[in-house]
């Protein structure tokens, strides 16, 4: 009788201990599960983005009507940057065709302008990306418009030529650098990039007129001493000279 009442308790201890560690693991499991599902705090991203100036065109880029330029400078906390679509009209919806951006100073407003810089009857972009010379020489990116590829074209060299505009006596572009005298530059669009052919410089009553060819090679027209110059002269062509 004894070995029998024994018997008994040892089943119920051992029933006991069996359903403790099941509740053990169980709460063990829920624990995990719950820790599982806890995801970590997302950092949110502190930098503000600004639309600084916004220019939109739809009648003087490209085919009239058939494409349309928006040029958007933002500024973030550690830029400053240009922002260009180029939009071609196709079954009567706007679809974008060519997305550009640049970075720029801080300074300027990047001013965009359009006119015509080859003489081919389509309008080319420039934006200003930077200011030297204390405001006398206005650094521009230039894009010329590709009708061929329906797309900008980014003069790589452009913004090492300030003061550009298109020279219609030549047939060219000419940039006018100010310094402590000034230089006129005549450039010739060739790929993507500008190549100086001709300039006329001024400097302490010196002036020089010298050509540049495609190997790079510089040659002196002529220079001489004229008193009282002024240094500060753009000129139209270098041979005649004339301003």
């Amino acid at each position: 009788m004894t070995k029998s009442i024994l018997l008994v308790l040892l089943l119920l201890i051992a029933s006991c201990a069996q359903k403790s560690k099941e509740q053990t693991s169980l709460l063990s499991k829920k624990a995990t599960a719950k820790k599982e599902i806890i995801k970590p705090e997302t950092k949110r991203d502190s930098t503000k983005t600004v639309l600084e100036e916004t220019f939109t065109d739809s009648t003087q880029v490209g085919i009239k009507g058939k494409f349309k330029l928006t040029v958007d400078q933002f500024r973030s906390d550690d830029s400053t940057y240009v922002a260009i679509h180029l939009f071609e009209k196709r079954n009567s919806k706007w679809q974008i065709k060519q997305k550009l951006e640049y970075l720029k100073d801080g300074i300027t407003n990047c001013d965009p302008e359009l006119a015509d810089f080859n003489n081919d009857g389509f309008n080319d972009l420039t934006f200003q990306s930077s200011v030297a010379a204390r405001g006398a020489n206005e650094i521009r990116k230039l894009l010329i418009f590709d009708p061929s590829k329906k797309e900008f074209i980014l003069m790589k060299n452009s913004d090492h030529y300030p003061n550009l505009q298109y020279n219609e006596l030549l047939n060219c572009v000419d940039a006018w650098l100010v310094y402590g005298g000034s230089s006129t530059v005549f450039l010739k669009i060739e790929k993507d990039s500008l190549r100086e052919f001709a300039g006329v410089s001024l400097e302490e009553n010196q002036r020089e007129i010298y050509i540049i060819d495609k190997k790079g090679n510089r040659k002196t027209l002529k220079k001489e001493y004229v008193k009282d110059l002024e240094v500060h002269t753009r000129y139209q062509n270098y041979n005649p000279l004339s301003e």
